[in-house]
């Protein structure tokens, strides 16, 4: 087995990540030990022409990759023993993101909100602060509220772990949508890993203008997508907040987050009218923006 790894610059991993979540089950991942630490892109190959063509491919969508990449061949293991390597578990209050693998020894707390991912599940398994910054935000929601009367949209569900946790948290109306199908397939699969029914968390194929049409306002609204997008997309963004609602921004590198929520914070007083009240997060580089619309 070929390991493949290089270094990349921060722009990059936002773009990319989007990219593979796309190919949920393929043989990409992206790795980061902490912050201020350098960010890879790791694939893991049968040989060295597939590990070739592999990056090479990858070049010709994101031309700011270098040419060149380590390789390291992998004894007595496969590329999912590696992956499980570099996955750790992440909780926050009641929410618990596990990999699946660990059922048997992670301990979690009788009350908890536990989402498995499967060890094959790069990208969208919450191992990004983007995707944590967005379910921080929704606990902080929750606390305090009966869950089964909060609503929840993931606009951009990817993996749809997002929509998953509303779900586990007992979130009353949860849906999510993603323009691309293999995003609503994983996500389908994930629910059914998670045992729960199709009642739980509704996920649908569309873009960000026919999904809301789709799941109409929501209490909650999680938009994890990069910046040039949310902005394009503000108007509908804003108007699928409810009164008394939460409009939760991430995908943002925080050199970013003052212009995106400069930008919002004006849609929102257009819409919401001028009491709106907002703050911002920061994750290393990624950051998020709450905007919270008025009863």
């Amino acid at each position: 087995m070929i390991e493949l790894r290089r270094e990349i610059h921060a722009d990059l991993v936002q773009p990319l990540e989007d990219h593979f979540c796309e190919l949920t089950r393929s043989s990409w991942m992206l790795f980061n030990e902490g912050t201020g630490k350098p960010h890879y892109v790791m694939g893991y190959f049968e040989t060295d022409a597939e590990a070739e063509t592999a990056w090479s491919d990858l070049r010709k969508a994101f031309k700011k990759l270098p040419e060149s990449f380590e390789r390291t061949t992998l004894e007595d293991k496969d590329w999912k023993e590696a992956y499980k390597e570099h996955l750790r578990p992440w909780s926050h209050g009641r929410l618990h993101w596990v990999p699946s693998w660990m059922r048997a020894t992670h301990p979690t707390p009788p009350d908890a909100a536990v989402i498995w991912f499967d060890a094959g599940l790069a990208f969208g398994t919450g191992d990004h602060p983007t995707t944590r910054l967005c379910a921080i935000r929704m606990l902080d929601h929750l606390d305090g509220r009966n869950p089964a009367e909060v609503s929840v949209t993931d606009a951009g569900c990817g993996s749809g772990i997002l929509a998953l946790s509303a779900a586990r948290l007992g979130c009353g109306r949860v849906a999510g949508f993603d323009r691309d199908p293999e995003s609503v397939r994983v996500s389908v699969a994930n629910r059914e890993e998670n045992g729960l029914p199709e009642s739980a968390a509704a996920f649908h194929h569309a873009g960000l203008e026919e999904g809301f049409r789709l799941t109409g306002t929501a209490e909650v609204v999680l938009a994890n997508i990069i910046s040039d997008v949310l902005c394009i997309y503000a108007d509908d963004l804003v108007a699928s907040v409810a009164p008394g609602g939460v409009l939760v921004l991430s995908g943002i590198l925080t050199k970013e987050q003052d212009q995106v929520r400069a930008h919002f914070e004006a849609k929102c007083r257009g819409a919401w009218g001028p009491a709106v009240r907002s703050d911002g997060r920061v994750q290393g580089e990624w950051s998020d923006v709450a905007l919270f619309r008025p009863l």
